[in-house]
């Protein structure tokens, strides 16, 4: 053919070629449009037009799983021949095996899986696989490599492992590595109210020393008080001392002074060893800052039995312990109905209650009580219980230079303060 009729005929050729892409991209929308019904019978005929496309298949075996499993099965084989990266098709497919007791295929799947894919995924389904067979072993090998890519919500993990043991050692056990991860394992054990597990953890996320965790440690201070384990809330609260994200160490039962902040020198954060202010309609509360101390005002509309002022204290057992504090109050008569309450933390029983707080002057007054044997935490409170025959009190009370200590240390002192 001469050069002059190659050249006639390359338009031609073009012009067929622009039709075969056009039509090859009108079958690929026509096919795409097919995939989005997601209905079995139109996913098949988005095969049709388009029989190479392995998420065709997978999307088929989706949709077809509830109601004919071997359609389904069928597919995913299809989708893992025209693509064996397919990691989601090779670990559908082991699953569908293992519901027919095909043990042998769904691991060699599920292995596949993990081959073709580094991710989470394939090693926490195999995880999932070892767990349903009962091979302890494997599933640790396995949930620990799961552990290493886990990013995000790490609680079904969690859960599933302490299905197997739940010891408080899972951070160790996983070597996970992941600082939010680590957290997050507190935050269940908590949610679990597995406190009496929860020592490794929060040792891992003391010695991280991250602000983000300190809400979190905070948290897990409060409920080892509501549990009684002292000790271990107070090694929580001091070590956020040491490390600036407290403002004050707690005296934990030691030493001569064993209130915790004290003289108000900051405000009350409401939890752990510091004092709690709950919100009480009617009754405000402002710090003083000269000297320091605290107000307490009264509306006349507070509740007629109700506590604005707590701290939780460690005592040593079978101990007299003397409460010293300087206040005045305006406005509040002499038996109004508010007075202090030393109360067994962990039985609830009441060991003392005070006289009633009303002194325009400035006084130092004293409390003595003393703890019963198996007694290890106080509740020093300031109660308001409405006096029979009285209208709700109005007025104001203000403390400063609180102190508590072991009644044997101390002289006995004057009343009025000069």
């Amino acid at each position: 053919m001469t050069p002059a009729a190659w050249a006639r005929l390359l338009p031609v050729g073009a012009a067929l070629a622009g039709l075969a892409a056009a039509a090859f991209s009108i079958r690929a929308g026509w096919a795409d449009y097919q995939m989005r019904q997601e209905t079995v019978e139109s996913t098949r005929r988005a095969i049709a037009l388009m029989p190479d496309q392995a998420e065709y298949y997978a999307r088929l075996a989706f949709l077809a799983a509830g109601t004919d499993p071997r359609t389904a099965r069928d597919a995913l084989r299809r989708a893992v021949a025209l693509n064996p990266w397919d990691a989601q098709s090779w670990i559908e497919l082991g699953l569908s095996a293992e519901a027919e007791g095909d043990a042998a295929t769904s691991l060699q799947c599920l292995l596949r899986a993990a081959e073709v894919d580094k991710k989470f995924l394939p090693r926490w389904s195999l995880a999932n696989y070892y767990f349903r067979h009962d091979d302890v072993a494997m599933f640790w090998f396995w949930s620990k490599q799961a552990a290493v890519m886990v990013n995000g919500d790490a609680l079904p993990m969690f859960r599933l492992c302490g299905k197997v043991e739940e010891d408080g050692k899972l951070i160790d056990r996983l070597e996970i590595r992941n600082p939010g991860v680590r957290a997050g394992y507190l935050s269940y054990l908590l949610d679990q109210n597995r406190v009496d597990l929860i020592a490794p953890a929060v040792h891992r996320l003391l010695q991280e020393n991250r602000e983000a965790d300190v809400p979190l440690l905070s948290a897990a201070c409060e409920r080892l008080l509501q549990a009684g384990r002292v000790p271990q809330a107070a090694e929580i609260w001091n070590r956020l001392a040491d490390a600036g994200k407290v403002p004050f160490k707690t005296p934990a039962g030691e030493g001569a002074q064993l209130l915790a902040n004290a003289s108000f020198a900051v405000p009350p954060a409401s939890l752990g060893f510091d004092w709690r202010l709950p919100v009480v309609e009617g009754i405000s509360v402002s710090r003083e800052e000269s000297p320091l101390g605290l107000r307490i005002t009264f509306s006349g509309r507070q509740p007629e039995d109700c506590e604005p002022l707590a701290q939780l204290v460690p005592l040593a057992g079978n101990t007299p312990y003397q409460l010293s504090y300087v206040f005045r109050t305006q406005g509040i008569p002499a038996g109004a109905g508010l007075s202090w309450r030393i109360a067994d933390a962990a039985a609830g029983t009441v060991l003392k209650e005070g006289p009633s707080l009303a002194a325009e002057a400035e006084t130092l007054a004293h409390l003595s009580f003393e703890t019963p044997v198996e007694c290890r935490l106080v509740r020093l409170s300031l109660r308001y219980r409405r006096a029979p025959g009285t209208t709700r009190m109005e007025g104001f009370l203000v403390l400063r230079n609180l102190a508590l200590e072991p009644l044997a240390q101390l002289p006995m002192e004057g009343t009025r303060v000069r």
